[in-house]
């Protein structure tokens, strides 16, 4: 590994990051802030959301959990700004494997998933 240090990088689309770098590249605990107001706060490897991590849209939506390679990969939950909230298995940025979904008229679907999709 070469050097390693935390500090402040904005770039020139206006992206900020704060954090740990190794040949400054996000890697270690860090927190990523576009420009329209979204924010991910958590892991990096080698540049990319990896590990625990929570993101903040701009619109309010909240994901908490697992990260690989930049995607929501393992469990997680979030909750859209509709109000809609799941909790449980992810891969590739879908509902996949067991879960619980809770619409905003309180319908419950809890059960297996897969690619987003209720299976019952």
């Amino acid at each position: 590994m070469g050097f390693i240090g935390r500090k402040k990088v904005i770039s020139p689309r206006g992206n900020v990051y704060e954090g740990d770098l190794v040949n400054d590249i996000p890697h270690g605990k860090g927190k990523y802030t576009l420009p329209n107001g979204t924010v991910y706060e958590g892991d990096f490897v080698d540049g990319k959301e990896q590990g625990k991590g929570k993101m903040t849209t701009s619109d309010g939506g909240i994901y908490e959990g697992d990260w690989v390679g930049g995607i929501q990969h393992g469990k997680g939950k979030i909750t859209y700004p509709s109000g809609i909230f799941y909790e449980g298995d992810w891969v590739d940025d879908k509902f996949h494997g067991k879960g619980k979904l809770i619409a905003d008229n309180g319908t419950i679907r809890e059960g297996d998933w897969k690619d987003g999709k209720f299976l019952g």
